[in-house]
């Protein structure tokens, strides 16, 4: 049987942001059903560098894994949302339902509003163990000495060259052990 179509009366219905628990890897599923009955949503994404094929490679992921904000009306919305695909439950502290305040959403959207958020990379200190993540010296660990000529470049000792050699090659391969 065909889902009735749904009419939206804005007079005196108060919409509010709210903070919605998905199924795992389901948070883009999620916001594309939402779009149907939610006033408005947001999925805050973030571009993050993971291995791949032995590779380091960009990716964007969800900010906040699992959770997402749809702009409802739950007396108008409830029932609906009780079966949108993707989404697991409405986030709740204790009985009543997690209302985002609207200055964050609007802080999240502006930040966002660029594209997925880049966080700045943790900058290694001198002494920070090490692990090369690509080239000949792959698996190998060291201690990583300096930056040489902006962020690019780095300077490690190998441990496992005995006393520690001292090897130059690009920051992007490498990575802080943990």
């Amino acid at each position: 049987m065909p889902k009735p179509l749904q009419v939206r009366i804005e007079g005196g219905m108060e919409t509010e942001w709210y903070l919605l628990r998905t199924k795992a890897g389901e948070e883009r599923r999620a916001r594309g059903h939402l779009a149907r009955i939610a006033d408005d949503t947001l999925l805050p994404l973030l571009k993050v560098r993971v291995r791949r094929w032995d590779r380091m490679a960009d990716t964007v992921v969800p900010l906040f894994p699992c959770y997402l904000f749809a702009k409802l009306n739950l007396e108008r919305d409830l029932a609906c949302l009780r079966y949108t695909r993707g989404v697991r439950e409405l986030v709740r502290f204790g009985a009543e339902p997690a209302v985002a305040p609207d200055w964050i959403v609007a802080d999240l959207k502006r930040r966002c509003a660029d594209g997925p958020v880049e966080l700045p990379s943790r900058m290694l200190s001198a002494g920070d163990r090490v692990r090369v993540i690509e080239g000949p010296l792959r698996d190998f660990e060291g201690v990583f000495q300096r930056y040489l000529s902006g962020p690019e470049r780095v300077g490690i000792l190998l441990s496992a060259m005995g006393s520690g050699a001292r090897v130059v090659m690009p920051a992007s391969m490498i990575v802080a052990a943990i």
